[in-house]
């Protein structure tokens, strides 16, 4: 019995030894997984690390190539104005030196008057060519210019339909409804000038600018007769006029009252509201002046600016005027004289009319008398 029971005890001794060697050498291993966790932990951060530095190189290299491109093309337009100038310079010099070479060589009067027809041909030919580079500087303002206003257009949406707001027998035309750039003003206005990439000219007799000309989908005159037909036609009618200058600073002006006459008044500017918008109100001087063109006026105001309006020796606003780009040294272009002053030509302008119209506390339009 005494046997038995020693021998138990032993095997219990063994076994215990066998389990804390076991546990010591766990214990001694327990350091390797350790340093394994620690090892990935390290690498994952560097990874991090690298990708954010390979993050903030390529911004840096984007921003480095936005910065070129703008420089460049900064210097690229410069060159090209550079060049232009030069050439111009250039050729006006030589063509002077070769008339006054040729000046002192005739021998008779039809040698004289050949010589005369040889000029006027070099001196029409000069003239083509430095409008040929005016056009150069000037072609990228009026191809963004377009691509502007035909985003806009698609954005904001129109719609051409007929009218005959009198009724007049064969007296229907189309007219285009747009909505107002300023969400303020809402839709339904009717454009009757609209200007944005000088391809349309707007120096135009008395008979163009009754009648009308252009294309409703790009640069137009409605014409006054059917302006004066429809102003006449029924309650008292709004006015709204946009403006953008050619850094793509907009402005508008609204007047909650406008008409004019007929033909035998001159169309003259008989009704103009109350002014308001961020335009200022350049229109209010030509209250009550007669449209003029050069053809049909009593100054020289239409010829002198190359346009037609309802001036007032000569203006303070003049939106039909020659196609210019930006600012000049002399007066002249598309002007509004309180939005960007008389010597800095716009690059687009919107003049349109509607009912006028009230909200009323339900949030519907009703028109109304004033």
């Amino acid at each position: 019995m005494a046997s038995s029971r020693g021998f138990v005890i032993c095997v219990c001794v063994l076994q215990l030894g066998v389990a804390i060697e076991g546990w010591m050498n766990t214990d001694m291993n327990v350091g390797m997984p350790l340093h394994t966790v620690a090892s990935a932990a390290e690498s994952t951060i560097n990874a991090a690390q690298m990708e954010l530095q390979m993050i903030d190189l390529k911004l840096h290299i984007d921003q480095s190539l936005e910065y070129l491109a703008s420089k460049f093309e900064i210097m690229l337009e410069r060159v090209l104005l550079e060049t232009s100038a030069f050439c111009e310079r250039e050729l006006k010099h030589d063509i002077s030196t070769w008339i006054s070479a040729l000046l002192p060589k005739p021998k008779d009067g039809m040698e004289c008057e050949d010589l005369r027809d040889d000029i006027k041909d070099i001196l029409h030919g000069q003239q083509q060519v430095v409008d040929q580079l005016a056009n150069v500087s000037s072609s990228r303002e009026i191809k963004v210019a377009r691509l502007e206003h035909q985003l806009r257009a698609a954005a904001h949406g129109s719609e051409e339909y007929e009218q005959n707001p009198d009724g007049r027998e064969n007296g229907s035309f189309f007219v285009r409804s747009v909505s107002a750039n300023n969400r303020l003003y809402g839709d339904g206005w009717l454009v009757f000038q609209q200007r944005y990439d000088g391809t349309v000219d707007f120096y135009r007799n008395w008979t163009e600018y009754r009648d009308g000309f252009g294309d409703l989908g790009g640069e137009f005159w409605l014409g006054l007769e059917k302006l004066h037909r429809l102003l006449s036609s029924g309650p008292h009618y709004e006015l709204l006029v946009e403006l953008e200058d050619f850094q793509g600073v907009t402005a508008f002006e609204h007047y909650n009252d406008f008409l004019i006459g007929d033909e035998s008044e001159n169309y003259a500017l008989k009704h103009l509201g109350r002014g308001t918008g961020t335009a200022g109100d350049s229109l209010v001087l030509h209250k009550g002046m007669n449209f003029s063109t050069y053809d049909h006026t009593a100054n020289d105001c239409p010829s002198y600016y190359h346009g037609a309006w309802w001036f007032l020796q000569c203006y303070d606003a003049h939106l039909n005027g020659r196609y210019l780009i930006g600012k000049h040294s002399y007066r002249g272009g598309i002007i509004w004289h309180t939005f960007r002053g008389s010597f800095e030509s716009l690059q687009a302008t919107r003049m349109m009319v509607r009912p006028l119209e009230k909200i009323d506390h339900d949030g519907k339009h009703r028109i109304i008398e004033v």
